[in-house]
């Protein structure tokens, strides 16, 4: 781990750490990464082996607090499967280089989330996650039948997932996981097969999340793939509900939820709360309306100040459309004030990608021309990534030149966004 940066008069300032320094050892365990940084330091104190060019030596630091230290970014395990339905493969050329780069970094998963396959899990990988408990991990599974899977990840041989699983489940680890269902390769029975695998290793596979494949206009030279229709959906949500009810029943939790996007194509009224148990897989487009609605409910009820003056467009994605602008009425009634919604259609992904948060900043420059001035913009919260960008690069910043407006990225909350609410 090498230091990027030392603040000053901090404890790792006191201490005589540098920047350029690389840690090797924290209280004699190997320091690879942020990890194994908090996990062989927790301790009340942390003896560091310190490496300054050609030479070795070490420090003694508190065990606890912030140390004022800060690491190089770690290097990302990168994915080399070969998943006929892969989003990065659907990207046009001449985006950001991050855009194209595909993780399949377990540490990720424990840290931020991130859905990782598990195929390349080495032996040393599994003993270090058990180890320092890496729980809960997010895994993609796609089908439990072996021959599904290795056909749906272009695997070469049998990744021998479900011996992993049931390694990482014994020794307590806790796995959220996933399927991206490809009408005509891994729905129906296989679907159902994959569904009662993954039961039958509950409690330690908490939930899976049964999520449409998404395809874009660029998919020149990939796989043929069909989108979800209406139809589709409905017999997926049908399936699903058949097993989750059976789930209910055994267990008290439903564990398989099917994504918002299914009852959005199949024209079919989002479920009520009690459906998505404790919102474990939200972040995973999993319950995400119904929570929006249920927040949205408590409009009428709010006499706080509001958060900005004049004429307000609120900017959305087609998926939302609907409670967006429903949300918006409501919102104009309460207020007295004129609001208006925006949806915006997708050209730089094509027509199929209807959700908020694959918007990009030039398209909804397009959607906006010729409606009129606005005070203020609102985009959706999922929207720019922690950089504050849009896919193509464009900020806030040009949307609020081109338009003359103030533009702000919204809460999920949809009270709280508009609203000044008492802490």
């Amino acid at each position: 781990m090498k230091i990027q940066a030392v603040g000053k008069d901090t404890p790792g300032d006191v201490a005589g750490l540098r920047p350029g320094d690389e840690i090797i050892a924290v209280n004699g365990g190997p320091a690879r990464d942020a990890i194994d940084f908090l996990y062989y330091g927790a301790d009340e104190e942390m003896v560091l082996k310190v490496r300054r060019g050609d030479r070795e030596f070490e420090i003694d630091l508190d065990g606890y607090g912030d140390h004022g230290i800060e690491f190089e970014p770690m290097a990302f395990l990168s994915c080399g499967n070969r998943c006929v339905f892969c989003f990065v493969d659907q990207n046009p050329k001449g985006m950001r280089n991050t855009l194209y780069f595909k993780d399949e970094d377990y540490r990720l998963s424990f840290l931020h989330g991130a859905y990782v396959t598990l195929t390349t899990l080495r032996e040393r990988d599994l003993r270090r996650i058990i180890e320092q408990r890496l729980s809960p991990l997010y895994v993609s599974i796609h089908a439990t039948d072996p021959e599904v899977r290795r056909s749906v990840l272009g695997l070469r041989r049998d990744d021998r997932l479900m011996a992993k699983i049931d390694r990482l489940t014994q020794a307590g680890i806790i796995l959220h996981t996933q399927i991206v269902v490809c009408p005509g390769l891994n729905d129906g029975v296989v679907l159902e097969k994959s569904i009662r695998d993954l039961a039958g290793m509950y409690p330690g596979v908490i939930s899976l999340a049964v999520v449409p494949v998404g395809l874009t206009r660029h998919r020149s030279a990939l796989y043929t793939l069909r989108a979800v229709d209406a139809g589709h959906a409905r017999e997926t949500i049908s399936l699903v509900d058949r097993l989750r009810n059976e789930m209910t029943t055994n267990t008290g939790e439903g564990f398989v939820y099917c994504s918002d996007e299914w009852y959005i194509r199949a024209g079919m009224d989002i479920p009520g709360a009690e459906y998505y148990d404790d919102f474990p897989q939200i972040e995973n487009g999993v319950g995400m309306v119904r929570d929006f609605l249920d927040a949205a409910g408590r409009l009428e009820t709010i006499s706080a100040p509001p958060r900005y003056q004049g004429k307000i467009t609120v900017v959305t994605g087609i998926s939302m459309q609907e409670h967006i602008r429903g949300f918006a009425r409501r919102l104009a009634a309460h207020s007295g004030r004129d609001v208006r919604t925006v949806a915006v259609e997708n050209r730089f992904y094509g027509s199929t990608v209807t959700v908020s948060g694959l918007l990009t900043g030039e398209d909804i420059i397009h959607a906006l021309e010729g409606t009129g001035r606005s005070e203020t913009i609102i985009l959706p919260p999922n929207c720019l990534n922690d950089d504050g960008r849009f896919l193509d690069d464009l900020t806030p910043d040009d949307i609020s030149r081109a338009f003359g407006a103030t533009v702000v990225q919204g809460m999920y909350d949809p009270v709280e966004t508009f609203f000044v609410l008492d802490e």
